[in-house]
């Protein structure tokens, strides 16, 4: 039984991808990159490790220790992490030192041919996913207006130009004004950006990167985007078609209509017709 393990950040993406592992046949282990792992997860594997990211080589030689060959970096963890008050080892230090950019893509291709160096592969987190990731349509059963179309458009064509740059993959709009861009402070903290200057309203659009790598930094929604979105007053989500993890999507969809939000994935080629 080979072993796989699941470098896990927040949320509960990790479980799912645990779920996934399992039911392939895999010995799975977890390590909290958050100095932590949920009880919940920790007794659905074979083994579990709350090993801070920080603290890089001892992650490394828990890896080799375990034998693990290939590796899923699953749920979320702020790149702000590294610059806050993290204790980080020497190896993490020079890992950054030698960056020329700190942007999303190479802090995390630095790890990432960190591990292979050490023989460990990173495999596209999708592989363990791929059945929560739905094709065009809208989810709920309110429709997105045509209003929100426009916006929907309008923030589809903005949110590619700044997932291309590498900043990040989110923004707001009302009413062909963007209210609000994803950096480092990540997408929940975006969507409370542009519901304050949206006043009740506005739309929120996710998308991959243009060569969004399936190894990391995959859009998500999941319970806590949908709640962040209906405190802000948004009336409508956009998401990538076929790119997208969608968490727990009955429930999701059930909270959203429940909430008046509509919910729509969308792609490349019906982008351009979308809602009319």
């Amino acid at each position: 039984m080979p072993t796989v393990a699941i470098l896990a950040g927040k949320g509960n993406l990790p479980f799912v991808a645990a779920q996934g592992a399992l039911a392939r046949g895999y010995r799975v282990i977890v390590v909290g990159l958050l100095g932590e792992v949920d009880p919940e997860l920790a007794q659905l594997v074979h083994a579990s490790y709350p090993v801070p990211l920080g603290q890089w080589q001892s992650i490394i030689d828990i890896l080799k220790m375990e034998k693990v060959e290939n590796v899923y970096l699953v749920g979320g963890v702020s790149k702000g992490l590294l610059f806050g008050k993290l204790q980080l080892d020497g190896r993490i230090q020079r890992l950054l030192a030698g960056l020329r950019e700190k942007n999303d893509n190479a802090v995390i291709e630095a790890f990432v041919n960190d591990l292979a160096k050490e023989g460990l592969i990173v495999r596209p987190q999708t592989e363990l996913m791929e059945d929560i990731m739905p094709g065009p349509g809208v989810l709920t059963s309110k429709q997105p207006s045509s209003r929100d179309w426009a916006d929907i458009r309008c923030g589809w064509r903005i949110a590619k130009a700044v997932a291309g740059l590498d900043i990040g993959q989110t923004v707001v709009v009302k009413d062909g004004a963007v209210l609000a861009v994803e950096a480092i402070d990540g997408t929940d903290a975006t969507i409370s950006r542009g519901g304050r200057l949206a006043q009740g309203g506005g739309v929120v659009v996710k998308v991959a990167k243009p060569l969004q790598d399936m190894r990391f930094d995959v859009p998500t929604i999941g319970q806590s985007t949908l709640e962040t979105a209906i405190e802000a007053g948004i009336q409508a989500i956009a998401l990538e078609a076929g790119k997208t993890i969608v968490m727990d999507k009955g429930a999701l969809i059930r909270r959203a209509d429940a909430a008046g939000v509509a919910i729509a994935l969308v792609d490349e080629e019906n982008m351009g017709s979308a809602g009319m």
